[in-house]
């Protein structure tokens, strides 16, 4: 049910006559390389687990210091 909501969503308010399809030139991605992991510096009580009633894999984290990441900066107030 949800899918066939989500195309007419997705469709709302054009011609699909006008549309592209573009699937055959969206190129597949590679398989991804090595295994899952939590960044540096992080353990598994950082998960916030969403459901209760599936178990959440354990995951190995990297080596080494806590990763990194820049802080966003919000954009200017527009008055």
């Amino acid at each position: 049910m949800f899918q066939f909501v989500f195309h007419d969503l997705s469709i709302f308010g054009q011609n699909i006559d006008d549309l592209v399809d573009c699937t055959e030139v969206v190129p597949i991605p590679a398989p991804p390389q090595g295994r899952t992991h939590l960044p540096a510096g992080m353990t598994m009580n950082d998960i916030e687990q969403a459901c209760a009633e599936t178990p959440f894999p354990t995951l190995p984290a990297d080596p080494g210091p806590r990763t990194a990441v820049a802080p966003v900066v919000p954009p200017p107030k527009v008055a």
